[in-house]
């Protein structure tokens, strides 16, 4: 019997990159252990994929088909953060009280748990303000380890100070409280996959500085602990960006309103159909359906370049786990070297002055910048070079299958059969 589970979710957790040459730490948990390499979740986004990974549940299911969608009862954009009730069904740490009664169980700077019922929790606000489960931990952290890092404003952004604090908190409060099952999201492969892309010199220097974190962080592990790491999702290299809100806007479909602050914010009630872009994935949603036809055929004519799949039937929607009702009435899928931003103004004198007044999130202004975007996550693996990996530290857990990647819902089982032992 294991005394405690861990699980690193890991954004850019690619299986060629786990190699004695790349992220040495996590290979060597397969010495004894075992390795498999493994499809991430669709979409591949921080929210979706996280919940598939915490209750085994396709998006049709938990309902969380990205990270933003229509409320359609309340006609209002819901986007992250997003409170823990958001996720449909049981999550992980649910079924790992059952099977170790009183369990305590630990969520580290996780996606959309706020709320969730468990014993230790930290997590951050913008910009960057530390927050946790119960609250006197934030003082004892920030007394041992100093204040959570702040955001780099610089036009060469470092995510690694906030990693490594991530990694040694983490470390800490394992080693004093002993959670059952912890759960620690591990983001800094992905935060520079996506600033300068997932190869090239940026992407292989943060996968040594990880290494060495990790190094760290595995060596503090109390003795008795299992270990599991998997890839929550993977990004591509981009090099296109695509506005479909502006394209609908071209067709007379999406109304403008002059906002208090200056700008330009989308009309959702009076817009016929709107655009929620969310990196490699964009859900359009109509107030009125008979536009569906011009929609759909558009992207896949006239405005296809960069869209791999325009999804506009049940069936489709079905195929692809997103049929469910916060799913947009049609969906676009982008080509692995493609991006949706969400812009709809076209001007520097058309762009709201004050985010917060716009109907539909703008998100990270850096992100909205072409020129900071090199990669994108959320579309499927174009190739074996965009294969994900899970890895559990001890032996005969997991079925290797060399044809045949396993599937992102084998971390549920995984994770309840380490508890049992």
């Amino acid at each position: 019997m294991s005394d405690r589970v861990v699980l690193l979710t890991i954004p850019q957790l690619r299986c060629r990159d786990v190699t004695p040459g790349g992220l040495g730490s996590l290979e060597r948990l397969t010495s004894r252990g075992s390795m498999t390499s493994a499809v991430p979740p669709f979409p591949g986004l921080a929210s979706s994929a996280f919940a598939t990974l915490m209750t085994g549940l396709e998006p049709r299911e938990h309902g969380l088909i990205g990270n933003i969608f229509l409320d359609r009862v309340a006609r209002n954009v819901v986007t992250v953060p997003l409170p823990d009730s958001a996720v449909l069904g049981r999550k992980l740490w649910h079924m790992a009280r059952e099977e170790r009664p009183d369990a305590r169980v630990m969520l580290w700077f996780t996606p959309d748990t706020r709320g969730a019922d468990v014993d230790l929790m930290a997590w951050v606000d913008r910009p960057r303000q530390l927050h946790t489960v119960p609250e006197t931990l934030q003082e004892r952290l920030e007394t041992a380890l100093g204040p959570f890092p702040k955001e780099d404003q610089t036009d060469e952004p470092t995510f690694e100070p906030a990693s490594t604090w991530v990694l040694q908190s983490a470390a800490q409060i394992i080693r004093d409280e002993r959670p059952d099952l912890a759960v620690v999201r591990v983001p800094y492969l992905g935060q520079i996959a996506r600033r300068y892309g997932p190869d090239g010199r940026h992407a292989g220097r943060a996968i040594r500085s990880l290494d060495a974190m990790l190094t760290d962080f595995l060596k503090s592990l109390p003795e008795g602990t299992a270990v599991v790491a998997v890839t929550e999702s993977i990004v591509t290299p981009v090099t296109e960006t695509i506005y479909p809100n502006r394209i609908l806007r071209d067709l007379g479909l999406l109304k403008m309103e002059t906002l208090p602050s200056g700008g330009l914010g989308v009309d959702l009630a009076h817009s016929p159909a709107f655009a929620l872009a969310d990196h490699q994935l964009c859900h359009i949603y109509f107030n009125d359906s008979s536009v569906a036809g011009t929609v759909a055929s558009t992207f896949s004519g006239a405005h296809s370049d960069g869209v791999a799949l325009v999804v506009a039937s049940d069936e489709q929607r079905n195929l692809l786990g997103l049929d469910h009702p916060r799913a947009g009435d049609v969906v676009l899928v982008a080509c692995p070297d493609s991006w949706f931003a969400p812009s709809w103004w076209i001007s520097d004198e058309e762009r709201p002055v004050v985010v917060t007044e716009s109907s539909i999130p703008i998100g990270d202004s850096t992100l909205l910048n072409p020129d900071h975007v090199r990669g994108s996550l959320g579309a499927p693996p174009p190739s074996d070079l965009y294969i994900g990996v899970l890895i559990c530290s001890e032996p005969g857990m997991i079925t290797v299958n060399e044809e045949r990647p396993c599937s992102s819902s084998e971390v549920v089982r995984l994770v309840l059969d380490l508890l049992r032992r």
